[in-house]
């Protein structure tokens, strides 16, 4: 009965967030979250001691939904496997992922795309946070680069991210100080720029929880030059 409910109810949360078309520019009910480009689809898991709600779009670039779907696949799997094991005292982890999704089209021709989640879980002291971007060209039907987004710039780039987060948290110079390129793993493209994200713990203390910085396309010299 337990599991009957529990699937119940994820397949709930999936069909409230699916219709929501290509270029709709519609908001969807989850807190205003953007689902302005692509299907929604989603990897739904209830067992016993693991439940998964991981939703990412389908968005008719091959490309793209290879790369998107072997995200998701490896990011539900790993989650799992967290969930396969017992605690000093013999009794099952348990263990829950939460991800959703953010679609935005710039242009007319390009898509940023946001996964951003949790994973929880009873062998955890705090959630751990899932954050993946991808971002497209709809019209050359393939992936950008983050060298392409940034115009081949890094330098500028975390140059500009370093000065947001320092006016942001001044008390921050020696985090600051050790920053470099894989502080910009995480863009996303939206109509006025860059959003630089920085998931919970990685780069800045973990009590910030994830944190967003968004460099203009005008601060960045332009826009996919």
């Amino acid at each position: 009965m337990k599991h009957k409910i529990i699937c119940a109810i994820l397949l709930g949360i999936l069909f409230s967030g699916v219709g929501l078309g290509a270029r709709t520019g519609a908001w969807s009910a989850q807190g205003g979250v953007a689902r302005e480009f692509g299907e929604t689809d989603a990897i739904l898991d209830a067992g016993d001691n693991f439940t998964c709600v991981l939703k990412f779009p389908k968005t008719g670039i091959a490309e793209a939904d290879r790369a998107i779907l072997e995200w998701a696949g490896t990011a539900h799997k790993a989650a799992k496997e967290y969930a396969d094991g017992t605690d000093s005292s013999g009794k099952r982890n348990e263990a829950a992922l939460d991800v959703g999704y953010s679609a935005f089209l710039v242009r007319e021709r390009y898509a940023g795309i946001e996964e951003t989640g949790s994973l929880s879980g009873s062998f955890l002291a705090h959630p751990v946070d899932i954050v993946k971007t991808f971002n497209m060209d709809i019209d050359a039907k393939r992936l950008l680069t983050p060298d392409e987004i940034l115009n081949h710039d890094r330098d500028r780039a975390l140059a500009l991210l370093r000065g947001k987060i320092a006016k942001r948290y001044p008390d921050m110079p020696d985090i600051l100080a050790d920053a470099d390129g894989t502080w910009l793993e995480h863009l996303v493209i939206k109509s006025d720029g860059v959003e630089v994200l920085l998931p919970r713990g990685e780069f800045l203390p973990s009590y910030l929880g994830l944190q967003r910085f968004l460099l203009t396309y005008r601060e960045l010299g332009g826009f996919l030059k």
